[in-house]
């Protein structure tokens, strides 16, 4: 918790405080003394501690405690001086280590993470420049200040608004003498303070500096850490186990019994759908070449047939990929208002938090505009977007696959992201960027097994499509773009998968052979209504 300044005036002298993470709890089993530690990893067994032992965990249990003040050197044998170090060596993942006032009330506390996190202040060098990480974040909950950063196994809670005032001194490199200028004026010890801040990771200290060359930081320079943003590495970090301590999973944060997103999003009934194409099970069977021609001959194409797709074709690419199968209400001690559904493509926890909407510039028999996919009735939505509204959206999807033309088609895929955080903590994002990938493949094998050119782009207007779409970006956003159109009947002289240099591997003659197993171009006097290939 953030404390106020005033709340306890600064002193002349400074503590190292222990104490335990808020979700341990020591027990104390009455038939043979043994103590145990219950913690969000497990438990740890300390056997039977001597006394020293036992109260210094009693008293950590309770809030943060100098060591000197709990068990006083003078009256501590070497045995069990031993006992108590060696204790606090092996719990360095439960211990929460504070810097602050003598009455236990901290500065800045370092909190371990993960079983791998250990701790040691570390002596800083004067003469060499510091500054805060460029990993690491700082944020706030409402109620105090926190730095966190993915490359440590800490977190730092700033507790008091001088320690702040310190992080804010430290944007950019400079001295621990300038920093300590800097906010002096509160009395704060920065050289102890930075102690904390560099052994937790969230300060660097510069490797070499002199009055001639610029310092340079090791974090700089580390080719592990080259290519990484701080967004991406946090994101990649918070998003899988092991570097925090965050709830994580199926954890229903808001309670298992209303979703706050039905399983199919509602109809607007803004005008009457239109009715798609369904294609029938024994055609297919028919027509199909086999997978593995899909999967070999796949190839993202950016160049289109003189003719446009039409509206069986986009039917039963919607119809193939992306319909509703079923509706799947679980049994047991979820409500039956929960419900989830089976569709082509796999999502995390059959949440099927993913949308499907249509921009349409050319496909014979579907007008030109802007439409949400029903995956229910299989009809295709008119949102009544404006033409400039459609122009802005072909163009992005235009300068985003590098074409020449607007897309015949452009498909995007928006995530209601409350489908899936009202079930998962931690890895709801991650879940659906990567349910995005697996529909997007499926795409790709059908817009293959079909004959149709596809490409998926690496990224969209979140803003433009909240517009378009009439979303909310918070609860509803773009997150996955494709587009498609007829295949050409012979692929330019100019597509760059000719023009690159291949060199064989691993049977590299499979995607010649694949090509003669899937549809040649498009032809446009041909409806995928049976007519065998």
């Amino acid at each position: 918790m953030f404390l106020d300044q005033h709340d306890h005036p600064l002193p002349t002298r400074w503590v190292h405080l222990l104490s335990l993470r808020e979700d341990v709890h020591v027990e104390t089993e009455p038939a043979d003394g043994a103590v145990v530690l219950n913690n969000r990893w497990g438990e740890v067994s300390l056997g039977r501690p001597g006394g020293v032992v036992r109260e210094m965990l009693r008293r950590m249990s309770l809030g943060p405690i100098s060591l000197e003040n709990a068990v006083p050197k003078a009256e501590l044998p070497p045995a069990e001086r031993t006992e108590l170090h060696e204790m606090l060596e092996r719990l360095q993942y439960l211990v929460v280590r504070s810097f602050g006032l003598p009455a236990g009330v901290p500065l800045i506390s370092v909190v371990p993470l993960a079983p791998g996190a250990r701790f040691r202040p570390v002596k800083i060098a004067p003469e060499l420049p510091v500054r805060l990480s460029r990993f690491a974040w700082l944020r706030t909950d409402g109620q105090g200040y926190y730095l966190e950063s993915p490359l440590s196994l800490h977190r730092v809670v700033l507790h008091r608004a001088e320690a702040v005032a310190l992080i804010g001194a430290l944007g950019s490199s400079t001295t621990p003498a300038a920093a300590a200028a800097a906010v002096r004026p509160s009395g704060l010890p920065v050289a102890e303070a930075l102690s904390y801040l560099v052994a937790a990771g969230m300060v660097v200290q510069a490797a070499a500096a002199d009055s001639v060359h610029l310092p340079t930081f090791a974090e700089d320079t580390d080719p592990a850490l080259a290519t990484w943003s701080s967004v991406d590495l946090m994101f990649h970090t918070r998003s899988t186990l092991g570097r925090h301590d965050n709830d994580f999973g199926a954890t229903y944060p808001q309670g298992r019994r209303d979703q706050p997103e039905p399983v199919v999003k509602p109809r607007r009934a803004v005008a009457a759908g239109i009715e798609l194409h369904r294609p029938k099970w024994e055609n297919l069977l028919d027509q199909d070449p086999p997978l593995t021609a899909a999967i070999e001959g796949r190839r993202s194409q950016r160049d289109y047939g003189g003719t446009p797709m039409t509206a069986n074709e986009l039917g039963e690419l919607l119809y193939r990929t992306a319909r509703l199968r079923s509706l799947v209400s679980p049994a047991g001690a979820e409500s039956p208002r929960v419900e989830w559904s089976d569709r082509p493509y796999p999502t995390g926890g059959a949440c099927h938090e993913l949308e499907f909407y249509v921009t349409v510039h050319e496909c014979g028999g579907v007008p030109r505009g802007v439409y949400h996919y029903d995956p229910r009735d299989h009809v295709l939505e008119p949102l009544g977007a404006s033409t400039v509204v459609v122009d802005e959206l072909l163009e992005s999807g235009r300068l985003a696959a590098n074409l020449g033309v607007p897309p015949p088609v452009l498909i995007t895929m928006t995530a209601r992201f409350r489908r899936i955080s009202w079930k998962y903590s931690g890895l709801g994002y991650a879940m659906t960027i990567k349910d995005v990938g697996v529909a997007m493949q499926t795409l790709y094998l059908v817009c293959a097994a079909m004959g149709l050119a596809s490409c998926a782009l690496g990224a969209g207007d979140i803003e433009l499509t909240a517009r378009a779409f009439g979303t909310d970006w918070r609860t509803e956003s773009s997150v996955g773009e494709f587009v498609v159109g007829s295949r050409p009947a012979t692929v330019p002289a100019t597509d760059p998968e000719l023009t690159n240099v291949r060199t064989p591997v691993n049977d590299a003659t499979w995607r010649e052979l694949a090509l003669t197993h899937l549809p040649p171009g498009a032809d446009p006097t041909a409806a995928r209504d049976g007519t065998k290939r």
